[in-house]
């Protein structure tokens, strides 16, 4: 098991990932950063296994971003609310039933 920080630039056949906001209560600017999210979710070269808990668009609901929003002027890092929501979306047409 290791962190974020520490997978960067390495590469795996698998990885298993735990998702940045299981586990949490509240959504954090650290857990929300979307730099941590990529990472996570490109280590592997063969497959990649997102473990998550239910509620965690609540908990991002109840998070919004709130970082400055500006007319025509383009975003210049992702942000991280908005990339947890998109992996999500995607992820969920090839969730596992339980």
């Amino acid at each position: 098991m290791d962190t974020a920080n520490r997978l960067q630039g390495r590469e795996y056949d698998v990885t298993i990932v735990l998702h940045p906001l299981s586990g949490r209560r509240d959504a954090t600017a650290f857990h929300l950063e979307s730099g941590r999210l990529c990472v996570l979710a490109s280590r592997h070269r063969h497959a990649c296994v997102v473990v998550a808990r239910a509620g965690i668009p609540e908990l991002l609901d109840a998070h919004p971003s709130t970082g400055r929003v500006r007319l025509n002027v383009p975003i210049k890092f992702p942000d991280g609310w908005e990339a947890n929501h998109a992996v999500l979306a995607h992820l969920a047409g090839h969730r596992v039933p339980t």
